[in-house]
């Protein structure tokens, strides 16, 4: 392994470590700093687009901003976000990676959405749906996990218009492929849409039931198995 591969693959796990230690347990502040600082240790890297770990270089930046992006948009600074999502896409093209790609899309898609243009942010979110699609690899069925989970969560905010029924069916997709990859986060995420769902249907048993499973995704979060 080279030099520059070995100092990306520590960015990397870096970048894992704040995910998993600040972000996940809402200490966002100080995730959206560490993420700037690898953000900005990536770029410093001096990679030539000829010289073959640039792809990896750009793939890692990617999903670094994404990051950013996603707290950004949580801390309710969705203009600072669109930026970096903006960046985030040509970084994922630069990669050639799909998946990349795809969550790039994602990401972009859910800023412009947020701030108002949600038809071209849907159809950025459609392409990585299609990407996803693609291929029956881990990445690609969460990565599809996930986008039913975002369509959720867009409508449990009013920024779509969907019925209970249909919120119902999507939550429960997004567990189907989520659960048996033991995705705790996305599954504590579709198990909460689902219950608002099932409130709204009058199904409060099985809103009641969906919140308690939603506890316990969170519970295994926070034991560090995420």
């Amino acid at each position: 392994m080279s030099t520059a591969s070995q100092e990306i693959l520590t960015i990397e796990n870096q970048i894992e470590n704040a995910l998993h230690e600040l972000e996940l347990h809402e200490k966002l502040d100080e995730a959206l700093d560490r993420y700037q600082q690898y953000g900005q240790l990536l770029s410093a890297l001096e990679i030539g687009q000829e010289e073959p770990e640039y792809a990896d270089q750009q793939r890692v930046l990617s999903y670094c901003l994404m990051r950013q992006g996603n707290i950004l948009r949580q801390l309710g600074k969705p203009d600072e976000a669109l930026p970096l999502s903006e960046q985030e896409i040509l970084a994922a093209r630069r990669s050639a990676d799909d998946i990349t790609l795809a969550r790039a899309l994602m990401s972009n898609g859910t800023n412009l959405i947020v701030s108002g243009m949600i038809d071209d942010g849907f159809k950025l979110i459609d392409e990585a749906r299609q990407l996803f699609e693609q291929g029956k690899s881990y990445d690609h069925r969460q990565g599809l996990g996930w986008y039913w989970i975002l369509e959720a969560d867009l409508a449990n905010a009013g920024l779509i218009k969907k019925d209970p029924v249909d919120l119902e069916n999507i939550a429960s997709q997004a567990l189907e492929i989520l659960e048996p990859l033991e995705n705790w986060p996305g599954v504590a995420r579709a198990y909460s849409a689902r219950a608002i769902a099932r409130e709204k249907l009058g199904d409060h048993v099985g809103a009641n039931l969906d919140r308690e499973k939603q506890a316990m995704a969170q519970s295994r979060i926070e034991a560090g198995d995420s």
